[in-house]
């Protein structure tokens, strides 16, 4: 509660929208998604179970971006994406390269692509022969450049850095679908510190591949639902059947509030409290009383000194999975339970809009929040036909609605129990 006041003032996203945040913003209030008919590269059609996907649409890319030199380096998707995010939300925030070169960068991005052409290198070139790892290293300049062999999951906020030439604090965070929010979080407690006056943090991922689409099929968590078509995503409703990937990137620029104020930035909204936790039950199923949601959401709004029913909004992780939408609901109605606070509580879910983009889902989702507290809207969870008896909450189905909002939390719950909560409020000169 204590320590620099902390605002919003840049803003970048890479989703299935396009490569602006504000066609992003319109679009969700519309109603509108970006999900649709996918299937990987390399398999024959309809033969893949996960048939829909919420990918970047390259021919959306603007004409500005084109030259950007995320297109010019060897580089999966993830990270192109998440390099592009990062100089809009620059630009966005009008700040130049010189004065972020002290600031903090914190990036969250998932494991980087295998591929599978690479893993054949390791072949015999002689019939019977077993494969070996030693005929992969004769044949490594024939790897691609792109895959897993040449690109670690640092690779983004390498290349981040370097264009920047950033001589601050440089964090590469790695917490699966916290990810994004767990590196806004760290930059907001090191400018309230005052380690730092300013920080880019968000993150970025893909995972629109043959082999982690299989994993994630194969984990239970990715559905393979097609008699819904491109309205499969269905977070809260009773045929909810897994979550729909999307891919893309987001940042969010973090100052110091006199700072921001004294140059005269735009202020979005202010960062309030941030909370962590780890439940670790299992890999892809969280604790079915929802304790590591719980003490995620608490801990944000103890860290801001914020009693919950000052709370208008939440951002649900709202996977479209059958535990996680429950167990969230559940955890909610926890932490909000005073007086019922839980009934006048709007929530969304964003994922049904643009997909779960994994380690980047948090940066989008905190941008939607930020936008919702700044004017007063708040996007639609779509497809929430028939409310599954255990997620009986306003869950601003189907349309969006103007409503004051005041304090938003948004949560980003993670596999293996990592849970992070991010607290931000409408910025008034005057702290409440």
């Amino acid at each position: 509660m204590s320590g620099n006041r902390v605002v919003i003032t840049g803003m970048g996203a890479v989703t299935g929208f396009g490569f602006e945040w504000q066609h992003l913003w319109r679009q969700m209030l519309r109603g509108k998604h970006c999900i649709r008919p996918w299937q990987p590269d390399g398999v024959a059609e309809g033969s893949f179970p996960v048939r829909f996907a919420a990918p970047v649409d390259l021919s959306m890319m603007p004409a500005h971006l084109c030259g950007h030199p995320a297109w010019k380096q060897p580089l999966e998707r993830r990270s192109r994406y998440g390099w592009i995010a990062a100089s809009q939300a620059l630009s966005d925030s009008g700040l130049t390269r010189e004065d972020v070169r002290e600031a903090a960068l914190l990036c969250a991005s998932g494991a980087p692509q295998h591929m599978l052409s690479d893993m054949l290198r390791s072949a015999a070139p002689q019939a019977g022969e077993a494969p070996a790892w030693k005929y992969l290293m004769k044949r490594q300049a024939e790897l691609d450049p792109c895959g897993s062999l040449r690109q670690g999951n640092d690779r983004l906020v390498q290349v981040i850095a370097k264009d920047l030439g950033c001589e601050g604090p440089v964090i590469n965070i790695s917490s699966a679908c916290a990810g994004a929010s767990q590196a806004i979080g760290n930059a907001f407690q090191m400018i309230r510190r005052g380690e730092v006056e300013l920080a880019l943090a968000g993150g970025a991922d893909s995972v629109l591949s043959l082999d982690t689409l299989t994993a994630l099929y194969l984990l239970g968590a990715a559905t393979s639902e097609q008699r819904w078509g491109k309205e499969v995503c269905r977070p809260f409703d009773r045929n909810r059947s897994g979550l729909v990937a999307g891919e893309g990137g987001g940042f969010l620029v973090l100052e110091r509030l006199d700072r921001a104020q004294a140059r005269g930035a735009t202020i979005y909204a202010e960062v309030l409290g941030y909370g962590s936790s780890l439940d670790g039950y299992k890999v892809t199923a969280p604790d079915p009383e929802g304790r590591g949601a719980i003490l995620a959401m608490q801990a944000a709004l103890d860290d801001a000194g914020v009693a919950p029913c000052q709370v208008d909004l939440i951002n649900a992780h709202g996977t479209s999975t059958p535990l996680n939408d429950a167990t969230e609901t559940q955890a909610i109605k926890v932490v909000f339970a005073e007086h019922e606070h839980y009934r006048r509580l709007a929530i969304s879910a964003n994922k049904s809009q643009f997909g779960h983009l994994i380690a980047a889902a948090g940066a989008p989702e905190l941008i939607v929040t930020a936008l919702s507290c700044r004017h007063d809207r708040i996007t639609p969870t779509l497809n929430l036909d028939e409310p599954d008896a255990l997620c009986d909450l306003d869950y601003t189905a189907h349309h969006a609605v103007e409503r004051p909002v005041q304090m938003a939390l948004s949560n980003s719950f993670g596999f293996g129990g990592l849970n992070t909560s991010l607290l931000i409020g409408k910025y008034r000169e005057q702290a409440a």
